[in-house]
């Protein structure tokens, strides 16, 4: 058997930001007016000329938010990976290691806070953790030529997010209904890399009144550019959606989603390596048959994951006042993830789970653990180490909203529950020949190093009360929010305890204000407080002993005040905030000075899950669009700084900050104090649009470098800038013969082919360096190349 299946074969921020502002102030004359029903909803369909509409800034709303439309979303190659799109909105970083693209790769940060602390939900269903390994990122349950807007909040201040990781904000994606006349869709892609994709929709129209559906399927292909002949990437998607609407105003949407992917990923790299070959991640693409250099090898770099998610949206209208939603769901993943290993190793006796006993800590006493190697040697002994990972969630959100049952007051009452389990355990199999392949006999199980499983339910209520003090002028939101989450988990090869304990959270507030002094301008501001509970990742994630006493949950509290100004063509939006994240949890020795390192960095029973206090940012973020006649201009800049919290020295706050690679006081790795956005649009002839955009990140933190053993703050490794440059050029025929709607786009990522390192990966972030006075921990991702990408478009 092959590890991985191989798939088929058919300056600066002022020059960003001053010019593209200075540029809207053109367009602050009025020109002719939208529809007021444009300026408030949907963003335009394909095809349609761009309407720059309030919504784009979160207008009407109390708290900070932007939304991207179809227009933002087709920008990208059709199919790119749907969170690519973020990257426009300020204080977002999204970063993949392919344009189009990847899974390992796949980091994201929002005002100071990572993937697995911002919450993602899909037409308000949450999508759970975003982790890489065992979590659920969104892109899984995504088609984005299916998606009609994203709306992001930065702000966490929308008490009804069923989300645990909304500590600092939530994007939700909502996907299209059916279109209302039967039609079938066509998608195709080729590019660099031998990229092809082949996309197909089928839309029945209206069936029945008020009912209608679509079923869609695509699958892509395309090697990876690290490693073309050994890493290659393949993606099934398919998704049907139900819809039925009623007279009354109550609907029924039900939606499912099956994703099948296989991927080799890129590798993590130093900042040395990056400098003496920035276009290498540093993975072997050939096999030698010696292990030392294949323990590199990029084939066996990867995974393979199927992922299924269905649910419901319910709504019924009760009255003219009431509205009552349901919403279920079930979600499962179903993967493994592989690494090639330069020796083999094997327990003692026939059973690969022995465990005889446990010892005075509650660490598992097993059989001998027989280890052969000889890396060096021409077919020397090699195992692959393969991590199946299970995981299965379901759960339902319910709201009742009160619409001037009250003269002036809009009241919501809701409610969410999630269960779920995850299982995940690490295997070893003997590589059956190392000189000829990868491959090796799934039926021979050698030894299984862990086998831990978790079960997490989470229960929120909430309430609200939206109250127009003065109409047309003053509102106010005030709310409040309760969380209890229950734990259990187990590890029987590695420890013997088994947790069962439960946190809750004090009363949450979510207040804010939206205040409009004048016609086109609104002053708003908010107060959140949030909670996270304990992080799934610390039972997955490490052997480290859990006393539920010892352990707060982490919260976060948010502050956000801004100005938007909208005209018919024309919106301006600046917001400053504040994010302070406490209770941080982390894996910590319990004895700085007696632990070794590499007990730290597995995290055994001589560890513990520990606070390790939290971080804060304080920033400003500023975005402009507009259009005049054929040009369309945005721009977005963000500042932030964002800052662990800094301890005394010699206190063991900060000897437990040591402990997990960060100095106090120092700032968050991944986070630049500048970033910036810009594009601009041109429509020469009707059906044409000409794109050119520019992304600007400024110098980052990669590491805090802290030494093994002692954990002595030593320095900060900081990454360069860079500004890489896009263009798009779109082509749409109106009607040619019985086609509609046929598109033509070409996309160029990376027009001038900027080496850059593109985000720090998340996998190291805990470690501490291993080799001073050196520095070789790997710990960035690179940024893709050059990348062109042809896309088409046609309707039936």
């Amino acid at each position: 058997m092959s590890a991985i299946r191989r798939p088929s074969r058919p300056s600066r921020c002022l020059l960003l930001c001053g010019a593209p502002v200075l540029a809207l102030s053109i367009f602050a004359a009025p020109a002719h007016a939208a529809e007021e029903q444009a300026a408030e909803g949907q963003p335009a369909d394909a095809g349609e000329a761009i309407i720059v509409t309030g919504y784009k800034i979160g207008r009407g709303e109390t708290r900070a938010v932007a939304a991207l439309g179809r227009d933002d979303i087709n920008e990208r190659p059709f199919g790119a990976d749907i969170t690519q799109s973020l990257n426009k909105v300020p204080g977002l970083q999204v970063t993949t290691g392919d344009a189009r693209g990847g899974s390992f790769s796949f980091e994201f940060a929002m005002r100071g806070l990572n993937k697995e602390q911002v919450g993602f939900t899909l037409d308000g269903i949450p999508t759970g953790d975003a982790r890489f390994n065992g979590g659920s990122p969104p892109q899984r349950f995504i088609e984005s030529s299916n998606v009609q807007r994203i709306t992001v909040s930065q702000s966490a201040g929308d008490l009804g997010a069923p989300s645990r990781f909304a500590l600092g904000g939530f994007v939700d994606f909502v996907t299209d209904d059916p279109a209302r006349r039967a039609s079938a869709t066509l998608e195709a892609g080729f590019g660099s890399d031998d990229f092809w994709r082949g996309y197909i929709r089928l839309d029945s129209g209206e069936i029945a009144p008020g009912l209608s559906a679509y079923a869609s399927y695509s699958r892509q292909e395309n090697d990876v550019w690290t490693g073309p002949d050994s890493r290659h990437s393949s993606r099934e998607h398919a998704e049907f959606k139900l819809v039925k609407m009623f007279d009354d105003g109550s609907f029924l949407k039900g939606r499912v989603s099956w994703n099948d992917q296989q991927d080799n990923d890129f590798n993590i790299i130093s900042l040395a390596e990056f400098r003496a070959d920035p276009r290498s991640d540093q993975a072997t693409d050939a096999l030698t048959g010696i292990p030392a250099t294949d323990v590199n090898f990029g084939g066996a770099l990867g995974g393979t994951r199927q992922d299924f998610m269905a649910y419901l949206n319910m709504g019924w209208q009760l009255g003219d006042t009431a509205l009552l939603t349901l919403n279920p769901y079930y979600q499962t993943l179903r993967g493994e993830s592989y690494r090639y290993q330069d020796r083999a190793r094997a327990l003692t006796g026939s059973n690969p789970y022995a465990v005889t006993g446990y010892n005075a800590n509650g660490g598992a006493i097993r059989p001998a653990l027989i280890t052969t190697r000889n890396s060096n040697a021409l077919g020397g002994p090699a195992d692959m180490r393969v991590t199946p990972r299970d995981r299965d969630r379901y759960g339902a959100t319910a709201e009742l909203k009160l619409e001037n049952l009250i003269a002036g007051h809009t009241i919501r009452v809701g409610g969410w529950w999630e269960g779920g389990t995850s299982s995940e355990e690490r295997q070893f199999f003997r590589i059956t020949d190392p000189v000829a392949s990868i491959a090796y006999d799934s039926s021979r199980l050698n030894y299984v190093e862990y086998q831990r499983w978790t079960s997490i339910e989470t229960t929120m209520l909430y309430a609200q009360d939206s109250v127009e003090i003065v109409p047309d002028l003053l509102r106010l939101d005030v709310g409040v929010n309760w969380l209890n989450v229950a734990y259990k988990t187990r590890s029987p090869l590695e420890y013997s305890a088994q947790l069962d304990f439960s946190q809750h959270s004090d009363i949450n507030p979510k207040i804010g204000f939206k205040l409009t002094p004048m016609r086109r301008l609104e002053i708003y501001g908010g107060y959140a407080k949030n909670f996270a509970g304990i992080p799934e990742d610390a039972f997955l994630g490490s052997t480290a002993v859990i006393t539920p006493t010892t352990l707060e949950p982490i919260q976060s509290e948010t502050f956000d005040l801004g100005l938007r100004y909208t005209t018919d063509n024309l919106a301006l939006s600046v917001q400053a905030y504040s994010v302070d994240l406490k209770n941080n949890i982390g894996i910590v020795p319990n004895d700085t000075s007696a632990t070794e390192p590499d007990e730290i960095l597995r995290g055994n029973v001589a560890t513990r899950a520990a606070n390790i206090l939290g971080q804060r940012t304080r920033g400003i973020e500023v975005t402009g669009l507009g259009q005049m006649g054929p040009i369309d201009v945005y721009a977005s800049y963000s500042y932030q700084d964002a800052r662990h919290d800094d301890p005394a020295i010699g206190s063991t706050e900060r000897a437990q900050l040591a402990a997990v690679g960060v100095i106090g006081g120092a700032r968050v790795r991944n986070i630049p104090r500048h970033s910036a956005y810009a594009e601009i649009g041109v429509r020469p002839v009707e059906g044409a649009r000409i794109q050119a955009n520019l992304r600007y990140v400024g110098d980052r933190v990669g590491g805090h470098i802290v030494a093994n053993g002692t954990y002595a703050e030593v320095s900060v490794e900081t990454i360069p800038s860079y500004v890489v440059a896009g263009v798009s050029a779109t082509y749409e025929l109106t009607d040619v013969g019985p086609l509609r709607g046929l598109t033509f786009q070409l996309n160029v990522d990376n027009l001038f082919d900027k080496a850059y390192l593109g985000s720090v990966s998340s996998s190291t972030a805990t470690q501490p360096e291993f080799a001073l006075p050196a520095i070789t921990l790997d710990r960035y991702f690179l940024g893709s190349p050059r990348t062109y990408t042809l896309s088409l478009r046609a309707k039936i």
